[in-house]
């Protein structure tokens, strides 16, 4: 039951890389598929596990691919509209035994990177970082354009400023700060493109 309610709903971050870990792991390549909704492929000389496909809203059409080593999630890739193209792409941190702990090791903490086109057309056109599956900081390009404009800098996994280029410099020029609770705190400026911004008056 719980399987099939995580398989109808659309994409989320960590959501996919973690029932694709927990999947594969009850799975084997001589055991039957437990449901159709998902598809394992297997090395021919090794057996282990290299891509589960599946139909993540249950439509009848596969939308989501995740890459596999064994039970390790390399890279999932998504269509959230439907449209029959990629257009989320979430990386997976390479495990280190010498350094990385279970926990830093397990699927949803191993993300690194997401990568998405906003404006469905194939290109990036958004990236979010990751540290151990916290969201850090993304940049988007938010007219399309391929030029970066926005810029977002998180403190614990909670939005801390918002970096903003309104007239097409290439650099800010306008900066939304937080509080650490999350409430709007100021707006800070930088007109002259000098990189010293000062508080937005009235």
């Amino acid at each position: 039951m719980r399987r099939t309610l995580l398989l109808r709903e659309r994409p989320r971050p960590f959501v996919c890389a973690v029932l694709l870990v927990s999947w594969s792991c009850a799975q084997g390549p001589n055991q039957a598929t437990a449901t159709k909704s998902v598809r394992p492929d297997y090395d021919d000389v090794t057996g282990r596990l290299t891509k589960l496909t599946y139909d993540s809203n249950g439509d009848g059409v596969e939308d989501t691919w995740g890459y596999m080593d064994g039970a390790r999630v390399i890279r999932v890739e998504s269509d959230q509209n439907g449209d029959g193209a990629v257009d989320r792409w979430e990386f997976h941190h390479v495990p280190d035994a010498s350094r990385d702990s279970g926990e830093r090791r397990n699927a949803s903490s191993s993300v690194e990177r997401v990568e998405r086109s906003t404006f469905y057309d194939g290109h990036v056109s958004r990236r979010e970082f990751y540290d151990a599956g916290i969201l850090g900081r993304v940049e988007e390009d938010t007219n399309g354009d391929g030029q970066v404009d926005k810029w977002e800098t998180y403190a614990g996994g909670s939005l801390a400023l918002v970096a903003l280029d309104t007239v097409g410099r290439g650099t800010p020029d306008r900066r939304l700060i937080y509080r650490p609770d999350g409430s709007f705190e100021r707006i800070e400026i930088d007109p002259e493109g000098s990189g010293s911004f000062r508080p937005m008056t009235p």
